[in-house]
């Protein structure tokens, strides 16, 4: 696991997955609430590709959470995209 450094959204933990699943995509976890995985090609103004991991039932990320989620995502995409590739893929999956 790697955590993402491209940037922090106090109360959220933001990791990779090491040896992960296409396509690129980060976790986010709001520790006891819940958890999404965020599509980081799929992003755009206005829309947050996301989908809820945990828990079921429940809601995900309050529309405030996924705004800042969102803004950050986009505007570190290119440093997320090179984490992803450096932190999950391994030299059989490139």
């Amino acid at each position: 696991m790697g955590k993402v450094s491209a940037f922090t959204l106090e109360g959220l933990d933001l990791w990779f997955n090491s040896s992960d699943h296409l396509p690129p995509h980060f976790h986010a976890r709001k520790p006891g609430r819940w958890e999404v995985r965020v599509f980081l090609l799929l992003c755009a103004d206005g829309h947050l590709a996301f989908e809820k991991r945990w828990p079921p039932g429940r809601p995900g990320p309050r529309a405030q959470e996924r705004d800042a989620i969102l803004r950050a995502t986009l505007k570190h995409r290119a440093e997320l995209l090179q984490e992803w590739e450096q932190k999950v893929l391994t030299k059989e999956k490139r």
